[in-house]
């Protein structure tokens, strides 16, 4: 496991090496059009060892990976712009692809270009009938943040108990509520309810992404959309109420490649 995890990071070390030179004249040409023949090649080389050779999470290190690496196959992926159930936009899956997955074994693939990426993810859109069979949504909006302040963080305190929270939470945000040890995903596998205090997030690290959470859910596993339970307001809030659960150093607003979080 540990060799698999070395494997990993020296890939995505060795590309960044190989290909950062190119950055500068790349950025100022116009993307091509997403090519998922291109895209299989892309998949073979770098996602096939753990998402699988038919994307079903099952490659040769999925079985030694905690969480298990995502199954494609049925078009469900946590971290959208997009309403609970819907497919994700090409630029969500972009971000995860970009910036690395914080707390697991996916790491950025920033090095690999915005056109591998895109290749890869027309690639991966063919595992999954939905793709053919579905509108993607509009993003949800989100509002601008107001400022945080005590009385905020105390209105985000009060709906964190409202809402039950801490069933999974817990009362301190560390993940160890009472369900947090039986929570599975829709695919059967354990799933860890977030440690809120860590002050690093899976969906990205900025409040726009802790509150896009709140609003859109997070598809295949126990965590809903409270898109219809709170207002914006309310859901900015509990933002500040959650970061204000990180009592630790702040964090550098960059994310796993050294890009400023989006």
């Amino acid at each position: 496991m540990k060799n698999l995890s070395h494997r990993l990071i020296a890939t995505a070390f060795f590309v960044l090496m190989a290909t950062s030179w190119t950055r500068g004249a790349s950025s100022a040409a116009p993307a091509p059009a997403a090519d998922a023949t291109r895209g299989k090649v892309v998949y073979e080389r770098y996602c096939l060892s753990c998402h699988g050779e038919d994307g079903d999470g099952r490659g040769e290190g999925g079985d030694w990976i905690f969480p298990r690496p995502r199954d494609f196959r049925q078009g469900m992926f946590k971290w959208r712009s997009t309403p609970s159930g819907a497919l994700p936009t090409v630029l969500d899956l972009d971000k995860t692809i970009t910036d690395g997955v914080y707390g697991t074994h996916m790491p950025t693939w920033y090095a690999i270009g915005e056109r591998s990426r895109h290749d890869v993810i027309a690639y991966i859109q063919t595992f999954s009938p939905r793709w053919r069979a579905e509108e993607i949504p509009a993003p949800i909006a989100i509002p601008p943040e107001p400022a945080a302040t005590g009385d905020s963080i105390a209105a985000g305190k009060a709906l964190f108990d409202k809402l039950e929270c801490a069933k999974c939470h817990g009362d301190t945000g560390r993940g160890d509520g009472p369900s947090s040890h039986d929570l599975r995903d829709d695919w059967g596998d354990p799933i860890a309810a977030a440690d809120l205090t860590a002050g690093h997030f899976k969906c990205g690290g900025s409040p726009a992404d802790i509150y896009r959470v709140f609003m859109t859910g997070l598809n295949g596993t126990p965590m809903p959309s409270y898109v219809d339970s709170i207002k914006p307001e309310e859901a900015w809030q509990l933002v500040h109420y959650i970061r204000s659960l990180h009592t630790g150093p702040d964090l550098p607003d960059v994310g796993p490649a050294g890009r400023p979080i989006h």
